[in-house]
């Protein structure tokens, strides 16, 4: 383990219910990443949840969802945040990332379940990591996804800045099409999601998660192969307070458990 910022001993938090946990910045040595590491005191954890960041995020990205780690570190979970090379939007390099975290922590923990929770361009890495099949996992939670790389695209501004460098398209991004297709969550396949249970937060006020042409058509088509998607609508803007449910997030997972 190389722990990151030069310290040797993990910090000791406590979340706002008093659980002790210890927070661990490490390097994660296949992939070179950065990721923090919660870990609750006085139990082994056997379940690992893992948040996707958004666009502009890293691993300390947790660190704004901290209702959302807490809750989850009160219940017994490990929690863990990679940085996903930057604005990847799921490709191979933000894929590797998970990968090697999760291969990093199960060596150090007997972690027997595993969730994905993805937030924003995190959505559309999670859809991704769940499709791929490389790591396990048990049910994913996707909070205000950005799930349609064109709907990015036609945004503009930063968002078709990070495609473009993501998957490598040229600048008028003609190309868009045939090279994000495997990575695009909204050409996915029901398939691609069968035996993961799947439970949506979205806001129709949300023009990032867009209900309406986006989010609700992808969850519409992952119900055609599956009976285990839920779909929580929610208020406010983009990422908003109240797509941040924590006891509802736990539940799910637990009655996954």
């Amino acid at each position: 383990m190389t722990i990151r910022a030069g310290s040797v001993e993990p910090l000791t938090r406590c979340t706002a219910h008093l659980t002790t946990y210890d927070e661990h910045a490490v390097t994660v040595p296949r992939s070179g990443d950065r990721a923090l590491v919660a870990v609750p005191r006085g139990v082994t954890p056997s379940a690992f949840a893992c948040y996707l960041h958004g666009r502009t995020g890293d691993e300390r990205s947790i660190d704004d969802r901290a209702g959302l780690r807490d809750g989850l570190l009160d219940a017994g979970y490990l929690v863990a945040s990679p940085y996903l090379h930057g604005d990847q939007w799921g490709n191979r390099l933000a894929q590797d990332a998970v990968v090697a975290l999760d291969e990093w922590v199960s060596h150090r923990w007997p972690v027997t379940r595993r969730f994905l929770i993805g937030e924003s361009m995190g959505g559309n890495a999670a859809a991704n990591a769940v499709r791929l099949h490389e790591v396990a996992w048990d049910g994913a939670v996707f909070i205000a996804p950005s799930l349609s790389l064109r709907a990015v695209w036609e945004r503009g501004e930063h968002g078709r800045d990070t495609v473009r460098d993501a998957f490598r398209l040229s600048a008028d991004g003609h190309d868009l099409e045939p090279k994000t297709e495997r990575w695009d969550a909204v050409r996915h396949e029901p398939g691609d999601y069968v035996g993961v249970p799947i439970r949506v937060y979205a806001s129709r006020e949300d023009e990032v998660a867009n209900i309406a042409g986006v989010t609700g058509p992808w969850v519409e088509m992952l119900r055609r192969g599956s009976d285990a998607v839920e779909f929580v609508e929610v208020s406010g803007p983009h990422v908003s307070e109240d797509h941040f449910r924590t006891a509802e997030v736990v539940q799910f997972f637990e009655t996954i458990r």
